[in-house]
């Protein structure tokens, strides 16, 4: 069985200053207020895999993920106490036991950042490269301390860079071809229909997930079963000549309707479903910002019923999730009381920023009964409860107490 990602380990990255570990399980779900730092932690894989572009050393800074950003933008940009340096570290750990750390530093003289340090290490020692000079071909000493030449096909070492490097590399490389990432802001299948037989890969805002669908005639069924039984309609490709076709919603009773005339809850949550189907075929690891998007709660627990099903039936597969959804917290919680050989490991962490704008995490057990370990999160959710009294003593004509 391919390894899974098990932990993410980052430091001088965005808010997070110091050095910051995330465990993930199979099903990770990640909660904080706006603004805290959820979204960075989330799109790490992704910003990863997508950093593998042939000819071109370091982070690819076009990557949908970044959203166009400079590397001085994703660097943490605040203080630093003397003698610390502002390099920035990234790090992935599989559960095969093999872990993969990048330092990467700016040279202001140059305007570029190069690969500094990369550390490759099993859960039987560890190899490590020591990194410094150009952009692409970069002096470094191997194990036996002779100096060598290593290029980088993005953050990963070419073939031939170490006597041990292919088998980690050709683990990552199978690890990362299976992140997804999809973001906060999806899209549905489009009007105009799209090309017969053009494929993609599913991510960002989802823009794929029709072709994929439309070439597919099993992967169509079984969204298709998704939205018969939660939407009352089927979906179905439609033919527009000979060179395009489109998916349409039929209901039980009416007119096919095509996904920009549907709600925008429907259209939001068509890449999800296809994610998550596609999760079921091949496994991997499948990353989504804000799934609850534009759904009615009944959706939502759909949406996250259909995510654990998915994660029992696949043991290659993860998923990790960005979300303010009490939803999807409970429907979480639900699958780790869930004691078979089918059961799904859940994680939770809880995101903060603290008044210098300093990012940190804290991750919260679950107990056997599936009840969290500390009040976090029901903190977080209390807004509701607060807002139930406020109104039970406007109903009774009395004022909120003062402080209370």
């Amino acid at each position: 069985m391919t390894a899974r990602i098990s932990a993410l380990i980052f430091s001088r990255y965005r808010g997070f200053r110091h050095q910051t570990r995330i465990t993930l399980q199979r099903l990770t779900l990640v909660y904080g207020e706006n603004n805290a730092g959820k979204s960075a932690i989330v799109r790490l894989p992704q910003i990863v895999a997508a950093s593998r572009v042939n000819g071109q050393p370091g982070l690819d800074l076009r990557a949908p993920v970044l959203r166009r950003a400079a590397f001085r933008d994703i660097q943490w940009r605040g203080p630093l106490q003397t003698g610390d340096d502002a390099d920035l570290t990234f790090g992935i750990e599989l559960t095969s036991g093999d872990s993969w750390r990048w330092t990467l530093r700016w040279i202001d003289t140059r305007a570029v950042a190069v690969i500094q340090r990369l550390e490759v290490s099993d859960s039987n020692g560890h190899t490590c490269l020591e990194l410094v000079g150009t952009t692409r071909d970069s002096p470094y000493s191997n194990e036996e301390g002779q100096p060598a030449v290593v290029t980088f096909d993005g953050l990963i070492p070419r073939t031939g860079a170490h006597p041990r490097m292919d088998r980690y590399r050709d683990g990552l490389n199978k690890v990362l071809e299976r992140v997804s990432w999809l973001g906060a802001v999806r899209e549905g299948p489009i009007r105009e229909g799209t090309t017969r037989g053009v494929l993609g890969k599913l991510e960002g805002e989802g823009r794929a997930a029709a072709s994929l669908v439309l070439a597919d005639p099993e992967l169509r069924r079984r969204v298709s079963e998704w939205f018969q039984r939660q939407c009352h309609a089927s979906v179905e490709a439609e033919a527009l000549g000979s060179e395009l076709e489109r998916l349409v919603l039929r209901p039980m009773a009416g007119h096919d309707v095509p996904f920009p005339d549907a709600g925008e809850g429907i259209q939001q949550v068509f890449p999800l479903v296809v994610a998550a189907e596609c999760l079921r075929r091949d496994g991997g690891l499948l990353i989504v910002e804000e799934p609850e998007s534009h759904l009615h709660p009944r959706l939502q627990r759909a949406l996250a019923e259909l995510i654990i099903e998915v994660l029992a039936v696949q043991p290659s597969a993860s998923v990790l999730l960005e979300t303010h959804s009490e939803v999807f917290l409970v429907a979480a919680l639900l699958a780790s009381t869930q004691k078979t050989p089918e059961s799904v490991e859940v994680g939770l962490h809880w995101v903060e920023s603290s008044g210098d704008g300093t990012a940190s995490t804290e991750e919260i057990a679950i107990d056997a009964a599936g009840r969290p370990q500390n009040g976090r999160l029901e903190r977080a959710f209390d807004t509701m409860g607060v807002m139930r009294r406020d109104l039970l003593l406007a109903r009774r004509g009395l004022e909120r107490p003062h402080g209370g």
